[in-house]
């Protein structure tokens, strides 16, 4: 008796356990299919958009906010949380995380935004290069001959991407990481990363590329980086699937940040001081640095 008891006891935790991943990957699949959705109505409604007048971000918000009521209770579904005021919270985080996630995804699905975005660029690249000249560079030489530091290297190297000079830019690139004293910190290198990253792309190293923008991406509110990588990804053949993914569970992480903020923790809370304390001094020997280059710029006459 005892023993058909247990057995009925464990067929109920398996019949539990089957219906529980059943659900979880209905919900699942029915929040990817919303999501699929939503970038296609996006996608129609960019489309349309870019008939009438160029587009812009302007419009891509116009176009989300009119798709938004379609799916919110979709969204809203999928959050599991008995307190309303949590349940709102997450809500709207899951929407902030919806407009920033399509702005890279639609990159691969969407070819009128991905011309959009091309097209961009390419303006901003031309824009650039008529404001430059070759003469310049002889400014820039006396420059890094007279202070080769980090600055001078990537002045130049910004010069010669402006130029067109690929070859030249990346060598002076490498050397203005070579010599900051503080290159193992991606944060301190970021903006040399950043254009290496697009001379990579000139040159169609596209994969070269990636591993860079993987490095300075931020986090999700770096939409700037994430969309610069689905363009050179796209490319380079990558598609949806190929976006890494950087948290396992974002909604968790964020509403444990919120409560964390409720409940400070000393020792962060210290950590933080410390850090204060030397960002406030690393800002003054900047601001000594950009004074210094201000009065070399004086002194050589070298333009910005």
């Amino acid at each position: 008796m005892k023993t058909k008891k247990n057995n009925i006891k464990t067929l109920k935790m398996k019949l539990i356990t089957f219906v529980s991943i059943i659900f979880l990957s209905v919900n699942c699949t029915y929040g990817q299919s919303y999501k699929i959705a939503f970038r296609a109505d996006m996608c129609e409604c960019l489309e349309q958009e870019s008939l009438r007048r160029k587009l812009t971000d302007k419009i891509y918000s116009i176009c989300f906010k009119e798709i938004l009521p379609k799916y919110a209770t979709q969204i809203d579904v999928q959050i599991v949380e008995e307190d309303l005021n949590k349940k709102y919270r997450l809500g709207q985080i899951a929407r902030k995380d919806l407009i920033l996630a399509l702005k890279y995804e639609l990159v691969y699905t969407c070819d009128t935004y991905f011309n959009y975005l091309e097209s961009e660029k390419l303006s901003k690249k031309l824009i650039a290069r008529d404001h430059v000249k070759e003469s310049e560079l002889v400014s820039q030489n006396q420059y890094v001959a007279l202070s080769p530091n980090a600055l001078a290297y990537f002045t130049r190297a910004q010069l010669h991407y402006n130029l067109g000079n690929f070859k030249e830019a990346e060598a002076d690139i490498n050397k203005s990481i070579e010599v900051n004293p503080y290159s193992e910190n991606a944060k301190s290198t970021r903006r040399e990363l950043m254009l290496l990253a697009l001379i990579y792309e000139e040159q169609e190293r596209y994969n070269e590329a990636i591993v860079l923008f993987d490095k300075v991406y931020f986090g999700e509110m770096d939409s700037q980086v994430a969309v610069l990588r689905a363009l050179v990804d796209r490319k380079a053949g990558g598609s949806v699937a190929s976006i890494p993914k950087l948290t396992d569970n974002k909604l968790l992480t964020v509403d444990s940040r919120t409560r964390n903020r409720r409940q400070p923790d000393t020792k962060i809370t210290a950590k933080r001081k410390s850090a204060r304390k030397i960002r406030i001094k690393k800002e003054k020997t900047e601001t000594k640095k950009k004074t210094d280059t201000v009065a070399l710029k004086k002194l050589f006459k070298i333009d910005n």
